[in-house]
C-alpha cells in the first residue's frame, strides 16, 4: 500500500480536544486533518533517506530483528499506557500534568513527530473516559525496507474490547467493533536506538 492510497486511522476523540490542550500545552489536538467528528492520528510524513535495502523474506538481519524489537516494544508501551485506568490520568491531566510525565516512557521509543501524535492521541482516550483495549496482537510485522539509519515496518495490528465509562462499546476504531489498522512505519536511528518517527495506519474490517 502506498503512502498515496493511506487515509490515516481515525481516531474519534475529538470530544475532549479543547480541555485536552489546556492540560497538555500542545499547539494542535493531533497530527494532519480534521473534521468537527474526527480526528486522525496519523504522525505526519517527513521525508526519509531512500532505502538501499528491500526485505523479500528469508532470513532476518541483525538491522531487521532489532528494529522489529524496537517497533513491537514501542507498541507494547503504547498499549500499556492505553490499557491503564482513564480515571486517575484524567484527573491528573486537568491538574496541569503533562504527558511527558505521564508517559515517560514513550520517548525511548518514539521521536517527533510520532511522540507528540501518540502523546495526543493518549490523551485524548483517558480525557474522552475510555477504558483502552482488553487485548491486543501485534499481527507478523515485516521490515519492508531499510537503510543503516532508517527503515520501514509495516504489519497490521488488531485489538479489542474498548470501552466507555459507562461499559458501553468504544468507538470500532479503539477496538470497540473491528479494531484492525494497517499501516507502514518509518523508523530512524537515534542516538544508537530505533525509534518511531512517522507513520500512517488505516482501519481495515480484517488483517
Amino acid at each position: 500500500m502506498s503512502g498515496h492510497e493511506q487515509k490515516g486511522r481515525v481516531r474519534n476523540w475529538s470530544f475532549g480536544c479543547g480541555l485536552t490542550l489546556a492540560a497538555m500545552g500542545l499547539a494542535a489536538c493531533g497530527s494532519g486533518s480534521s473534521s468537527s467528528t474526527s480526528t486522525t492520528r496519523s504522525s505526519p510524513t517527513t521525508s526519509l533517506a531512500s532505502p538501499t535495502t528491500t526485505t523479500t523474506g528469508g532470513s532476518t538481519s541483525g538491522v531487521q530483528a532489532a528494529v522489529l524489537n524496537a517497533w513491537q516494544s514501542a507498541q507494547q508501551t503504547l498499549y500499556g499506557y492505553l490499557q491503564a485506568p482513564w480515571q486517575q490520568v484524567r484527573a491528573n491531566l486537568v491538574a496541569g500534568q503533562t504527558a511527558a510525565t505521564l508517559w515517560p516512557n514513550l520517548a525511548n521509543y518514539f521521536v517527533d513527530p510520532a511522540l507528540k501524535s501518540e502523546q495526543t492521541f493518549l490523551v485524548g482516550v483517558k480525557m474522552g473516559q475510555l477504558n483502552g483495549p482488553t487485548s491486543f496482537d501485534l499481527g507478523t510485522p515485516k521490515v519492508s525496507t531499510h537503510t543503516p539509519t532508517t527503515a520501514t515496518v509495516t504489519g497490521c495490528i488488531h485489538d479489542t474490547g474498548t470501552t466507555t465509562a459507562a461499559g458501553a462499546p468504544g468507538p470500532p476504531t479503539l477496538g470497540g467493533g473491528a479494531g484492525y489498522a494497517s499501516g507502514t512505519w518509518d523508523l530512524e536511528l537515534v542516538g544508537g536506538t530505533w525509534k518511531v518517527a512517522t507513520f500512517q495506519t488505516t482501519t481495515v474490517p480484517k488483517c
